[in-house]
């Protein structure tokens, strides 16, 4: 794994990273025609996870821009003032129907529902996770660590993104290139064959947990939220303390899987007009295969 692949937390290992991504930038600069993943991942001495990750951060955030050929280069004027999508932005999954605000609404109503922080992480790219929205009230903990990106390395360790993982077998050989999986604390899964397992049951099953895998004291819950077309590029989560989740973890798996599959049927615009479609998964490199069954909320207590 690349020291530079960190939250921003502080310490030497931000600072470098910062640096990294200064270097990359001026690199750009240097070439304004545009260079690619393996050139950048080349000229910085970095891994080509590491560059593509970086590439997609800086397009997404606007300072960088993808030519016709693939190349990526800097943006005409950096994105002061602004970051991540704005009410303008398209579907997050080209060809369906933009979401409009179901998917604040569905932040919003998790919360309501739970008391819990609620998040909304969206795939953009290939292996950029971003966390898009949150909703919680004042004084309500946000949970460690959790900063505007989930860097690849670190995405096998939190709810939100192992929903992502199980649906993107573009995106887990990205974060599989990583190598082996970090233990961010002592609950996390780093054995491979477990991980494998794990995102195969959440796929069958609709439904990610963290316990203390991500943050020692903190869990996260997630499901995915189900574009028309059937793609999954967008996880709907909570984060709570991991107390509360031993005393009511059938109640908020329940309301995770309820709020995502209404917000997935509202943008289909059919509310209650079928099931929503089993989940996919993106031809790519590849995988054992499972057998898919339809998301089914369970009874809320």
């Amino acid at each position: 794994m690349d020291d530079d692949v960190v939250p921003g937390g502080g310490g030497s290992r931000s600072l470098k990273t910062a640096a990294t991504v200064l270097r990359a930038l001026r690199l750009l600069g240097d070439h304004p025609e545009g260079l690619c993943a393996a050139d950048l991942a080349k000229e910085l001495g970095k891994s080509a996870a590491t560059a593509r990750y970086m590439i997609n951060t800086l397009c997404e955030a606007g300072y960088a821009e993808r030519t016709a050929s693939g190349r990526c280069r800097l943006s005409d004027a950096p994105p002061w003032g602004h970051w991540g999508t704005s009410a303008e932005a398209p579907s997050p999954v080209p060809g369906d129907p933009d979401p409009g605000a179901v998917l604040a609404e569905a932040t919003t109503e998790l919360y309501r529902r739970t008391r819990q922080r609620s998040y909304l992480v969206r795939r953009t790219g290939t292996v950029v996770a971003s966390v898009t929205d949150s909703r919680g009230h004042q004084g309500l903990a946000k949970h460690p660590g959790l900063g505007d990106h989930v860097p690849p390395a670190h995405a096998h360790a939190l709810a939100m993104t192992k929903v992502l993982l199980a649906t993107s077998a573009a995106y887990r050989e990205v974060v599989d290139e990583e190598g082996q999986p970090l233990a961010l604390t002592p609950a996390t899964v780093t054995d491979l064959a477990a991980l494998r397992a794990e995102l195969d049951a959440v796929r069958q099953e609709g439904v990610a947990l963290d316990r203390e895998e991500f943050a020692e004291g903190f869990a996260t819950i997630a499901a995915p939220v189900v574009s028309p077309s059937g793609a999954v590029t967008v996880a709907l989560g909570l984060s709570c303390s991991a107390r509360r989740l031993a005393l009511d973890e059938d109640e908020l798996v329940d309301a995770v899987r309820a709020v995502a599959r209404h917000a997935s049927a509202q943008w289909a615009g059919e509310v209650g007009a079928r099931p929503v479609p089993a989940l996919p998964l993106e031809p790519a490199a590849p995988v054992r295969p499972v057998h898919s069954e339809p998301l089914v909320s369970g009874p809320r207590r």
